[in-house]
């Protein structure tokens, strides 16, 4: 993640302490379960009292507006990446979910958003002892096995390797040069690098977690100010090491791992300026599966851009990625900074939107499942769940596709329309995603093509800051037509 942007509260950013109930638990290793409640029984009672739900609602944000018109026409013929799935990170704060959690929350976060991948920070040998309670990330992937039915894909990324492989001696950056790998004989260690990676991986997997991927690095682009990090540069310099290096050198060292996990990268801070070019070029392709990277960019001005250009500012370097790489791309991380604990939701949305129809990624996932404070799909205060917009945005792409699902075109027209489109494996479903990006309400008229006329359900979201309409049920399509009200998602079912 980025520097110090989780001062809203005030809150640490490592881990949560303990309380001292739990201290018997941290010196036995395990995880601390039952100790702090949630302030309510349920998610149920969450979802019965939304923010604004007696707030008037307009369809339009222009007064007196009259609704325009659109279309989306699907043609399941022309067929492009295959989804890996949409997911999201628990990094840090595990104990909230390994926990006591509220009645219907684990069902809430995983089935009921759709979520695929599931992706850990890589906590063997740190440090602090308190921050490698890995029992936690156990429980978290059972607790979303059972209740998905079937085991989540898991991506295991790596913030910082231990103090002991660092030149500045510790895991968390401030700011300095010396945070990235140490010399030893005047030569970057690279192999104890790998020997870490590949003891990590032998570990977990004796705890029951096989990742499906690993990142070496997250964000080898940056030197956070408050946070973990270690810096590598696309080729080594005297300063720093070269990632395509580091990533041979991981390479080698799990090749003969049973079960070996696939390796993504360089999972850069953003997409702005090739930043993701640059590191490719330095690297040997073959060794990468899939190409990673994350969304966050802010210019001059420090505002950040998913608010201001906007969405359609990430486009032409979206297609410039599409066109440098013929390796699957990952979204491996992206979240609202800044937003008042309020905005992003829809913005969320339409960078998922042009993630998966403009760069075709087979992935997307958001930063935070949960965080403490007014953060994540989910913010928990203490142990005490609240969904934000940014959960519904992701569930409108997440929650009817599933890992083979296939883009299909849905070609959209009418001012602020966008519309993207995913069949099942077996043509058994058909997701179509809708968003209205005008300030006005639209009528917009679907053809489904070969799922024209069959049974169809609609879900809608309208965000306004704390007064969203959120995931509306309305039921099947009246004369192939659907109302999308100003700055709305819908989803649209159908199910042969």
């Amino acid at each position: 993640m980025r520097r110090g942007l989780y001062n809203e509260t005030n809150l640490s950013m490592k881990a949560p302490s303990r309380v001292r109930g739990c201290l018997l638990w941290v010196l036995l290793g395990l995880a601390c379960v039952g100790v702090e409640r949630p302030a309510v029984s349920s998610i149920a009672e969450v979802l019965a009292d939304p923010p604004g739900k007696d707030e008037p609602f307009e369809e339009s944000l222009e007064k007196d507006a009259a609704p325009t018109t659109g279309a989306v026409s699907v043609d399941t013929g022309r067929r492009f990446q295959t989804l890996e799935g949409f997911g999201a990170a628990v990094a840090w704060f595990q104990d909230r979910l390994s926990g006591v959690v509220a009645d219907g929350l684990l069902e809430f976060l995983f089935p009921e958003l759709g979520l695929d991948i599931l992706r850990f920070r890589n906590r063997f040998e740190r440090t602090d002892k308190t921050d490698e309670q890995l029992s936690q990330e156990v429980a978290i992937f059972e607790r979303a096995t059972r209740a998905l039915g079937h085991p989540p894909k898991l991506l295991l990324s790596s913030w910082s390797p231990p103090a002991r492989l660092k030149a500045s001696g510790r895991e968390k950056c401030e700011g300095e040069s010396a945070c990235t790998l140490k010399k030893q004989d005047g030569h970057f260690v690279y192999e104890a690098f790998a020997d870490w990676w590949k003891r990590s991986l032998e570990h977990y997997a004796r705890l029951g977690l096989r990742p499906d991927w690993i990142s070496l690095q997250n964000e080898p682009d940056f030197v956070p100010s408050a946070w973990e990090g270690c810096k590598f540069t696309p080729e080594e310099t005297d300063d720093f090491p070269g990632y395509g290096q580091a990533l041979l050198a991981v390479h080698k060292a799990i090749a003969g791992l049973p079960h070996a996990p696939r390796l993504l990268g360089p999972e850069t801070l953003g997409i702005h300026s090739e930043r993701v070019q640059s590191y490719l070029a330095g690297l040997d392709p073959n060794l990468l599966w899939g190409v990673a990277h994350h969304l966050y960019e802010r210019g001059p001005d420090s505002v950040w851009d998913w608010r201001e250009p906007g969405p359609e500012s990430f486009v032409d370097e979206m297609e410039g990625l599409k066109a440098a790489t013929d390796k699957p791309t990952f979204q491996t991380e992206f979240s609202t900074d800044d937003d008042e604990g309020i905005l992003g939701g829809f913005e969320t949305a339409w960078l998922i939107h042009e993630t998966m129809a403009v760069q075709g990624a087979v992935s997307f996932l958001y930063w935070d499942l949960i965080w403490q404070g007014s953060r994540g799909l989910v913010s928990m205060k203490g142990f005490t769940p609240s969904p934000r917009d940014q959960y519904y945005s992701m569930r409108h792409f997440a929650r009817f596709t599933d890992p083979g699902y296939v883009r299909v075109a849905a070609d959209a027209t009418g001012e602020g329309l966008l519309a993207s489109a995913y069949v099942a494996p077996d043509d058994s479903r058909l997701t179509l995603v809708l968003l209205n990006t005008s300030q006005k309400a639209m009528d917009a008229r679907i053809d489904g093509g070969s799922f024209e006329g069959v049974p169809s359900q609609a879900f809608v979201t309208s965000y306004r800051p704390e007064a969203s309409r959120r995931w509306s049920e309305i039921g099947a399509l009246t004369a192939g037509k659907l109302r999308l009200p100003a700055r709305s998602v819908a989803t649209v079912v159908f199910n042969r």
